[in-house]
């Protein structure tokens, strides 16, 4: 019964779901309804949201930065707001819907550390060149331009260094992650859970197209590489790559040029910025589709789906 994703006892069974199954298939098992998917959505969205309260309001206690601008306290508690989404996706996948550990990951059963390194130094590369590009061809940037260095960049580099990478993991293990699956789990088309998880991303973004259609399409344009990324590579090791890059090089430039504030809560962006933005995430999903098929990394998962159907395969027998 190896990547079982038939539906319950007494649904039809379609052939198509026999064998291995793609990256957005995973969370669509024999042992829980495919309904509870919804319902393991919203327990993830209500636990973040009682999380981010906790930790935002700390942070308000202790300081409330001035508006428009945000020190390293604030970035740290938003990071560690965002951060909590990873062990979250996973205990609901597992707990509500029982799905084998480590498939939120990838169709391995965990995540694939030599490829997200490889991923990453080639992310890193790829943002140090458009960085280039943006300064030597005086491209548009977020913000009223340099205003020297921030009173607080230390600290602020030091939070992005830290946990700036494990915020971007977070948010992808929801939107890549987990509601990639689920929506996977309700239809089979992979370019209509990608679609639908791009533009629910975007919208947790605070970002809309009469508002803002540069910025709208950065954020869309970033979603839509990162969700056929997933699919593409079989697991979230590319799309945390391009992510925890994009967020790094960022705030380490906002840090030295007094544009935290602006890059944090930013509701607009120049075009060239954008049409920037929009070829490097082009560039990163090529050069990430080449190096998926050069390290010979596995779609599809040969595991069962289900943790039940971990336990039939007896003692003795670790998948992980």
């Amino acid at each position: 019964m190896a990547a079982d994703g038939t539906p319950g006892p007494g649904a039809a069974i379609d052939p198509r779901d026999a064998g291995p199954q793609p990256y957005h298939r995973l969370l669509r098992n024999n042992v829980t309804p495919s309904a509870f998917v919804l319902l393991g959505a919203l327990t993830v969205l209500v636990g973040w949201m009682f999380w981010s309260v906790l930790v935002l309001s700390i942070q308000q206690s202790i300081r409330t930065d001035p508006k428009g601008t945000v020190s390293w306290l604030g970035l740290l508690a938003t990071n560690l707001s965002l951060i909590v989404l990873i062990p979250l996706t996973m205990l609901v996948a597992t707990r509500l819907n029982k799905q084998t550990p480590g498939l939120l990951s990838s169709v391995t059963g965990k995540l694939r550390w030599r490829p997200l390194a490889v991923f990453g130094v080639a992310a890193v590369v790829l943002e140090l060149v458009m960085l280039g590009i943006v300064e030597l061809g005086s491209v548009d940037v977020l913000g009223s331009g340099s205003n020297g260095v921030a009173s607080d960049a230390a600290g602020v580099i030091a939070v992005t260094l830290l946990t700036s990478t494990f915020q971007a993991a977070g948010e992808e293990y929801f939107f890549r992650g987990y509601l990639l699956q689920a929506v996977g789990a309700l239809v089979r088309s992979s370019l209509v859970a990608v679609l639908v998880t791009t533009v629910l991303f975007t919208m947790a973004h605070g970002i809309w197209p009469w508002e803002s259609p540069a910025l709208f399409l950065d954020r869309f344009a970033f979603g839509l590489v990162a969700g056929l990324l997933a699919v593409r590579t079989g697991g979230l090791e590319a799309p945390i790559a391009a992510h925890a890059a994009n967020n790094v090089i960022t705030f380490i430039y906002a840090a030295l040029t007094n544009t935290v504030g602006d890059s944090l809560g930013a509701s607009d962006a120049p075009w060239s910025l954008v049409a920037v933005d929009v070829v490097k995430f082009a560039a990163f999903g090529a050069i990430a589709l080449l190096l998926t098929r050069k390290q010979g990394m596995a779609t599809r998962c040969e595991l069962p789906l289900a943790t039940s159907l971990v336990a039939d395969r007896g003692p003795g027998r670790r998948l992980l």
